[in-house]
């Protein structure tokens, strides 16, 4: 589990920082002004929110394999799930 810091200025913008005080953020933006600008960082690293994607996109998030839903194997019956 990652364990940030999230501070916040009297302005609204919301700072998301690792244990290396680096902007870091794996579940959206790392920096969020109030009027909803938003940048992304990856230990430190600025990226476009494409890039942000790409990086964090596990292989089978979000995708349904039905073929192996129901796969049968020697009588034993085997469901794909996320580890």
């Amino acid at each position: 589990m990652i364990e940030y810091t999230v501070k916040v200025t009297d302005k609204g913008v919301k700072y998301w920082l690792n244990k290396d005080n680096q902007l870091h953020c794996e579940h959206g933006a790392a920096v969020e002004k109030a009027n909803g600008s938003k940048w992304w960082f990856l230990s430190g690293e600025e990226l476009t929110e494409e890039e942000f994607n790409r990086r964090m996109n596990k292989p089978c998030s979000a995708k349904i394999v039905e073929q192996f839903i129901k796969v049968e194997i020697e009588g034993v019956k085997y469901k794909l799930v996320e580890v």
